[in-house]
């Protein structure tokens, strides 16, 4: 199948775009990618019989998406973000439009923007509670599905070379450094947790003011000599830095990316996160990892000291994630999920990704109307 995936630059990096593109090429697609950040490092080019190309999306490229792929039109669109969905539905091709959790779009989607007669459109949730929050906002039962957010298990692994540290325990948080990401509430937490380091990966490129805001808490809590604010950290780095801490951290007050917390699942490490959003589908509480309420530092301080403090837990939480990320997220089930989607819009039906008996599975990967 020809497809076009669509980032603009008012979506978060965390939007998924390049494993998306990336998976559905792997899977044997001819993907044509348009995307401000070319330089994603998931957009890795497929070692099967798929194809990816990618074209920096340029100013103006709202009103002239038609004719830059002239000459080989897609066959459905993937767009992320209420811009990339507006620019393809006007060229007529059928549209898929995902809404990135941290970046929800529009308060109301009314029903023409998701049944217009220049494209016939699917929208996407990536967790239990987006659908839910779709369909308050106006997108139509018939139309929406739900596909959650995919991992690569054979970048992301247990085994491999990891980052180099002390006999401290580590703790690491991946993510977005900005108000309401939950970072603050990490680094309250470790003011409860006593010598445990906190590596903080996540952020703008210096000058940062969320980073200089969070450093200043950090002082406050008496923790700045335990905290490490390693900017943004991405490719080939990211899973070495997830395999040398004892524990991943995702605290966010809101529904956030969950890609940093599966890729921790994937390199089998202990996760302890807030039960919002897309996190409650992909840690299964007490299986995987822990879930704490939101903005409760106290309370995420004592989930974290009992995964650091039992060896047993901790190796029984990675062994868990890491099949869940395999068994349900994994890049390669995600792509046949988005397959069957498609295949509604462009009439080729699609076989349905196998299910496994999961008893645990509070997710399902596939259309869910």
């Amino acid at each position: 199948m020809r497809i076009a995936v669509i980032r603009t630059p008012e979506v978060p990096r965390t939007c998924g775009a390049g494993i998306t593109a990336a998976s559905l090429a792997a899977a044997g697609h001819a993907v044509r990618v348009f995307t401000d950040v070319p330089d994603d490092p998931d957009l890795t080019a497929p070692a099967g019989g798929g194809t990816l190309r990618v074209q920096p999306w340029e100013a103006g490229q709202d009103t002239a998406l038609a004719a830059a792929w002239s000459d080989d039109p897609p066959q459905v669109v993937h767009a992320i973000g209420p811009r990339a969905g507006a620019a393809a539905v006007a060229t007529g091709v059928p549209v898929v439009q995902v809404y990135p959790a941290d970046c929800p779009g529009p308060a109301a989607i009314p029903a023409a923007r998701t049944g217009s007669s220049q494209g016939a459109a699917r929208v996407l949730a990536s967790s239990e509670e987006q659908h839910t929050a779709l369909l308050r906002r106006g997108v139509p039962r018939a139309v929406l599905r739900t596909v959650p957010a995919a991992v690569d298990t054979d970048v992301f692994t247990p085994d491999g070379p990891a980052l180099r540290r002390d006999d401290r325990p580590r703790l690491l948080a991946v993510g977005s450094l900005a108000d309401g990401a939950g970072m603050d509430t990490v680094i309250r937490a470790l003011s409860r947790i006593r010598t445990a380091e906190l590596l903080v990966a996540g952020g703008a490129a210096d000058p940062d003011p969320d980073r200089a805001r969070l450093f200043g808490i950090a002082r406050e809590a008496g923790v700045a000599g335990r905290v490490r604010f390693l900017g943004p950290v991405e490719g080939g780095l990211m899973p070495r830095l997830l395999r040398s801490a004892d524990a991943v951290v995702a605290a966010p007050e809101r529904d956030v990316g969950v890609g940093p917390v599966l890729q921790a699942m994937a390199c089998a490490r202990a996760v302890v996160a807030t039960s919002v959003g897309g996190l409650q589908d992909v840690v299964v509480e007490g299986v995987t990892g822990v879930l704490v309420r939101p903005s409760r530092p106290a309370e995420l301080a004592v989930a974290l000291r009992g995964v650091l403090g039992d060896d047993a837990l901790r190796a029984g939480l990675g062994i868990a994630g890491r099949d869940r990320a395999v068994s349900r997220f994994d890049r390669a089930r995600i792509a046949d999920a988005l397959t069957v989607v498609y295949g509604e819009l462009v009439g080729e039906p699609a076989a349905e990704p196998a299910e496994e008996d999961d008893p645990e599975d509070r997710a399902p990967v596939g259309a869910a109307g």
